[in-house]
């Protein structure tokens, strides 16, 4: 039985300026994106939860949000291009204020089964994120990871293991720093849990300091 958390990213500056920063090594995060990844680290620790590994995706954003638990842990950080951001094609670099107009963007917002042009679906990064987890579940069976990845991986782990849609039936939201938790077996691939509390923590520690 091997257990995964998967953590999306801190907010970075790129998610301020809602633009698509999809080129490693990519924006890094914003102070508020700081301030969450602590809170990741502090989640992990409150819970008792020590993960034995720790990968992340190349890009800067999710580097830094692994940051503070790899402090914590006293422990080295693996990378991995199957964590990698989406693909999004030639939209890259575009801000999403500008393409509310465009039918091929409001389709794929609505459904990301329809692919950006050269850009890629969400079961193309399910299918690469499976092949990780079942990767490290045959080197470290009975052992946990967590993995620091971006939106569409978090998505991703929800659309292969079959749940937690919200009341539209489409997969849940899963803001910075969102963290799910992910089982594997013999029975196959379970999700056990979405967790959104750093986000929410970290909104109202800003809101109060302000």
């Amino acid at each position: 039985m091997a257990d995964f958390y998967l953590v999306r990213h801190g907010e970075s500056l790129a998610n301020v300026d809602r633009r698509f920063d999809c080129t490693a090594p990519g924006a890094p995060l914003s102070a508020r994106g700081t301030l969450q990844a602590a809170l990741v680290a502090d989640w992990f620790a409150s819970r008792g939860i020590e993960p034995a590994i720790l990968l992340s995706s190349p890009f800067l954003r999710t580097r830094q949000t692994a940051r503070p638990l790899l402090r914590r842990l006293r422990c080295g950080l693996l990378l991995s291009d199957l964590l990698r951001e989406t693909s999004v094609g030639v939209w890259d670099g575009c801000s999403s204020r500008d393409m509310r107009e465009d039918p091929r963007y409001l389709a794929w917002r609505d459904d990301p089964e329809i692919a950006p042009p050269g850009g890629e679906r969400l079961s193309d990064v399910a299918v690469r994120l499976r092949i990780l987890l079942d990767t490290l579940r045959r080197l470290a069976p009975d052992s946990s990871a967590a993995l620091f990845t971006h939106q569409h991986g978090l998505r991703a782990a929800l659309s292969l293991t079959g749940g937690l849609r919200d009341e539209t039936g489409g997969l849940e939201a899963v803001p910075n720093c969102a963290i799910v938790h992910l089982r594997l077996d013999r029975s196959g691939l379970a999700c056990l849990g979405l967790d959104r509390s750093v986000y929410a923590l970290s909104r109202k520690g800003q809101a109060e300091a302000g």
